[in-house]
């Protein structure tokens, strides 16, 4: 009979046991939903944040003697603090400079939260290694001057000690037979002898060389101002393919002028800010790329506020020097507002830029890449001429259409095309009106 005893106690023991570890895997699988949900969009659980950390928050309280107010706190943050019962609320309230909402949380989900953020353990961080997809090597260029080159030096000295040593034999040979060597001269003699004997051959030669040359220097000289494919470093390693392509963030965020000025304008520190005040970190190397932003911004976010002077003033670091990638000559005049506002030419971003959303540093795409577009996407027109070119801003004025019943823009342009006979004539044979038609040729429109 005491032994039935003794196991009824065990198995009731061990349900205990097993009811406990359930309600706690539970408990923690709550806490962390509800983190999620109601916190996560201004705290982190081990690091400070638009909110402090909530990591060991609990603790913090309790060593001040409050332990019990926290769940207060949470539930109305205003009416803690104005009660003037906590003088840890007020600490916390100085912490960001936000205020904090109320939550309508009970004090056990509250529980839960906190349970949760003392037990967590932050994963590790996968470090990539080579060989894997984490590392891109660059394929190395073959340097084609350089071993055509080193191949006529080679084939040079092979050819000087060839005639050496042709030398030293006949000088041996003419030495046993007791005969003096018959030289011909000096070198210059020797070649100049050779090529009167074989001048049809010289002259051939003298021309290939010659018409070498001159084309060597046509593609050296069609190749001044073509940039494309070119790609500057930078301070900062930042990532298009992550802000606009992963994350979808609109390129006029950043670029904010495009529609409305000359130049596309380059985001300021405080523009990055309003994301990375709340995003300290990132995968691989991005936690170093946002702490220079961070430097250069003044910002310490172990106190989550500005470095500032006695009299409150933001004390900022160095400036971040973007080096440009895409650079028009200076005797020419281009405006981002007419060819990318949508009451003028409403250019898709990507008919000069390429599909920015697949790079990471910023880069001057290629007609290649461009036209690949084109083939599946009506806006954008297919081109020939090498990027960033005269020849082909004119091909493109010269295929671009425009309707001017879109916009009041074109009313005056319209009026104009009546007084113009000639190009109406031209109009009217294709029903188009193409941006050349509308002056888009005229040198002053560029150069001025």
């Amino acid at each position: 009979m005491k032994i039935k005893w003794i196991n009824k106690l065990k198995t009731l023991g061990l349900s205990l046991l097993v009811l406990s570890a359930v309600s706690s895997g539970q408990a923690q699988e709550d806490g962390a939903a509800l983190f999620k949900a109601n916190c996560g969009a201004c705290h982190k659980i081990d690091k400070n944040s638009t909110g402090p950390k909530l990591k060991g928050a609990r603790a913090l309280w309790e060593e001040a003697g409050e332990g019990d107010l926290i769940y207060e706190w949470v539930k109305d943050p205003v009416a803690l603090i104005e009660s003037g019962k906590s003088k840890r609320a007020k600490e916390v309230a100085d912490f960001s400079k936000m205020q904090m909402p109320p939550q309508s949380l009970t004090k056990e989900q509250v529980k839960a939260i906190l349970d949760y953020a003392d037990s967590y353990e932050a994963p590790k961080k996968k470090v990539a290694k080579a060989g894997t997809a984490e590392v891109k090597k660059e394929e190395p260029k073959t340097n084609y001057v350089l071993w055509l080159s080193v191949f006529l030096i080679v084939g040079l000295v092979v050819i000087y000690a060839a005639v050496s040593v042709k030398k030293l034999l006949l000088q041996a040979v003419a030495e046993k037979e007791g005969r003096e060597l018959e030289v011909g001269g000096t070198m210059k003699e020797r070649i100049d002898a050779w090529i009167y004997r074989n001048w049809k051959l010289s002259l051939f030669l003298f021309i290939v060389v010659v018409l070498a040359v001159c084309v060597d220097l046509f593609q050296k000289g069609y190749s001044v101002g073509v940039v494309s494919d070119y790609q500057p470093s930078q301070p900062i390693k930042y990532s298009h393919k992550l802000h606009a392509g992963d994350m979808g963030i609109d390129c006029k965020y950043c670029h904010n002028s495009a529609q409305k000025s000359k130049t596309a304008g380059i985001p300021t520190t405080n523009v990055c800010m309003n994301c990375h005040r709340m995003v300290p970190e990132g995968s691989t190397t991005g936690t170093e790329e946002i702490a220079k932003l961070y430097a250069a911004a003044g910002y310490n976010p172990d106190e989550n506020d500005y470095n500032r002077d006695a009299e409150g003033n933001i004390i900022e670091g160095e400036p971040i020097v973007w080096n440009k990638a895409h650079n028009m000559p200076d005797h020419v005049f281009f405006s981002h507002a007419q060819h990318v506002n949508p009451n003028t030419a409403n250019l898709d971003c990507r008919q000069c830029h390429g599909d920015v959303k697949t790079y990471t540093l910023g880069r001057v795409s290629t007609n290649e890449e461009i036209n690949e577009l084109a083939k599946t996407d009506n806006n954008i027109i297919a081109l020939e001429k090498p990027l960033l070119t005269m020849g082909w801003c004119l091909e493109c004025h010269n295929k671009k259409t425009v309707d001017l019943t879109k916009s009041d823009y074109y009313n005056e342009l319209h009026e104009r095309l009546k007084n113009r006979p000639d190009v109406m004539k031209r109009i009217l044979e294709d029903d188009k009106v193409t941006v050349r038609e509308l002056g888009g040729w005229e040198c002053a429109k560029c150069h001025y």
